[in-house]
């Protein structure tokens, strides 16, 4: 077995505590960039998080997260240390469990100041075409690119098994990830028909879909990449690895810059109508499992807004849902088939 050189460990290490660090500050942040009707997955009245018992939960919600957070560091810190660099993959996923209990508690805190939302429902009457920046043109620039690594291996590689394999779980990825593009043009629930708000919804969800499209290049880089070069190659072998926290960093900035839905770029955060009733995201509080799963049977939609976060969510009372979920949890296999397929030769 190829062991990474200690100098590389340390760059993967601290990469992955650097998204770690990235996933904890924008939750900090994450209460104020969504709709002025929502807070902490709770529709509450818009002036509700600027009157001091909102003020009162964010602060006891960031000093909560500031403390889980420090111990989900330490966490990660003690298992890269006993554990090696393996541990790694698993900082992201014990930072967004310290941060999920954070947001859990405050959800308790504002479910008591719940109200109903409006019962006015708005529906998408036409089609929009240019949702996929670049259209499908671009959104096939990855199938090329995959492609092509694959015929390379084939042709120059010690055995087609590890173009096959590459070549397979990569196209699942990619599916999957293109199935979300597609659903952002198609399968949206919108919360807004018509206005400005409409606009700014449009803006959001074409904002949301470069960054899909972006992670499917940055993925299919980084993976050829890592069977194209050999791992004794040093540093290089890192390929696009250590610029994966200024992603990340890019996207939350831009998409904080929107807000949730394209809230951010209105003029106000206030509701123009104190006394109407307060127009969320439309779909009823008991719809939405522990603040973070949508789980509507009555509703059509794939695709609906987060309540706490940036971006979609899924609507998991929707066959079509666990077929896009199927496809995405293959997507983390492709390193360590990757990784197998480079043993294959040695076992031959």
């Amino acid at each position: 077995m190829t062991h990474q050189p200690f100098e590389i460990q340390v760059i993967v290490a601290a990469t992955i505590g650097g998204i770690v660090i990235l996933n904890a500050a924008i939750l900090w942040f994450m209460p104020r960039l969504t709709r002025p009707d929502l807070y902490f997955a709770v529709t509450v009245p818009p002036g509700f998080p600027d009157e001091p018992d909102g003020k009162s939960i964010l602060r006891r919600y960031r000093q909560e997260l500031l403390l889980v957070s420090l111990v989900a560091l330490t966490v990660f810190v003690a298992g890269i240390a006993l554990l090696g660099i393996g541990f790694g993959p698993a900082g992201p996923l014990i930072q967004t469990a310290a941060g999920f209990m954070a947001f859990y508690r405050a959800r308790n805190r504002v479910l008591p100041h719940a109200v109903q939302p409006t019962m006015i429902r708005e529906a998408e009457l036409q089609p929009y075409a240019r949702i996929i920046p670049g259209g499908w043109i671009a959104a096939s620039g990855p199938f090329v690119l995959l492609a092509l690594c694959a015929g390379y291996l084939w042709i120059h590689g010690s055995t087609p098994a590890r173009g096959i394999i590459y070549s397979l779980t990569m196209t699942i990825s990619l599916v999957g990830l293109t199935v979300l593009l597609y659903g952002l043009a198609h399968w949206v629930r919108p919360v807004y028909s018509g206005g400005p708000e409409r606009a700014r919804e449009l803006q959001f969800r074409r904002t949301v879909a470069a960054v899909i499209l972006g992670a499917e290049y940055y993925t299919t880089i980084q993976s050829s990449w890592l069977l194209l070069v050999p791992p004794h190659q040093g540093l290089i072998s890192l390929g696009l690895f250590p610029f994966a926290p200024i992603f990340a960093l890019v996207v939350i900035l831009v998409l904080a810059r929107l807000g949730q839905g394209g809230s951010g770029l209105a003029s106000t955060r206030k509701s123009s109508m104190p006394s109407a009733p307060p127009v969320g995201d439309r779909t009823a509080d008991r719809y939405w499992k522990l603040g973070v799963f949508y789980f509507n049977p009555d509703d059509s939609a794939i695709f609906v807004e987060k309540r706490f976060g940036l971006g979609y969510s899924l609507n998991f009372a929707r066959p079509t849902t666990w077929g896009i979920m199927a496809l995405l949890l293959i997507a983390p296999l492709v390193a360590v088939l990757g990784h197998v397929t480079q043993l294959l030769p040695k076992r031959v």
